[in-house]
């Protein structure tokens, strides 16, 4: 498949490129969610995940290392982070195993779910969050469902809900699982032969509209509301969550 060919649908492709980043610079998550989306519309979901690791990877090493928590965000959380990296490899097991239909079912599911969760305001919250236990299973199923959907944020959110970190906190460690998911994610599609060059160079490519709508989304911020822009983001995802399963079971 030629991936950059310039027709209307390269433009396109940049559209959705930017709208991730866009917000990526607003919300400090969501980049991949977005793209995925959007991407499963005109490629197979496991060529789509290929092609937005650089991104992911280069956006989240920027957000890691843009505060002073670092040390800290490791002490609270290092039973999660530990064990989700390492289940982000049977998750990608699961990836090859199944078909793409299946995959975007789960992820469309994932989608639907959590922007309902969201949009009620359910906040849940997890008791002894700290502990190993609780950690180690939260890392478990967050690892497998990176690995097989590269939604990062299920369960992890219940973790998030629970730290309660104040907001730079918060969005450093939300980069420095990231940053750890795409990585390995990368080194796993790499290794089995699911990126080439081709798939290199697209996101290569994918990378300038992406970096151009992080920083529009960090001037968005200053115009609309947080809390706004993650009520219609979570709209947009609610709505392309069943559309993809309506697709999906056409």
């Amino acid at each position: 498949m030629e991936l950059i060919t310039f027709d209307y649908l390269f433009f396109i492709y940049l559209g959705i490129f930017f709208l991730g980043g866009l917000v990526k610079g607003t919300i400090g998550v969501g980049l991949p969610t977005v793209t995925l989306t959007l991407l499963s519309f005109f490629f197979d979901i496991k060529d789509s995940i290929s092609f937005i690791l650089i991104p992911v990877i280069l956006t989240n090493l920027v957000q890691m290392l843009d505060g002073k928590e670092l040390k800290s965000i490791f002490q609270q959380t290092k039973f999660f982070l530990v064990t989700s990296v390492v289940f982000v490899i049977p998750g990608f097991l699961v990836l090859r195993a199944i078909n793409s239909n299946t995959i975007l079912l789960i992820l469309a599911s994932l989608l639907v779910l959590n922007s309902c969760l969201v949009l009620f305001n359910k906040i849940i919250t997890i008791k002894k969050h700290t502990s190993f236990q609780t950690q180690f299973w939260i890392g478990v199923l967050t690892g497998i469902t990176t690995g097989v959907t590269s939604i990062y944020t299920m369960p992890f959110i219940f973790l998030i809900q629970s730290l309660k970190f104040n907001k730079e906190k918060l969005i450093q460690l939300m980069g420095l699982s990231f940053f750890l998911y795409s990585l390995t994610q990368f080194a796993l599609f790499y290794s089995f032969s699911m990126i080439n060059e081709k798939v290199l160079l697209f996101s290569s490519v994918a990378c300038i509209p992406i970096l151009i709508g992080v920083i529009s989304g960090k001037y968005l911020r200053k115009v609309l509301s947080e809390q706004t822009f993650k009520q219609l983001f979570n709209y947009m995802l609610l709505i392309s969550g069943i559309i993809i399963i309506i697709k999906s079971n056409i």
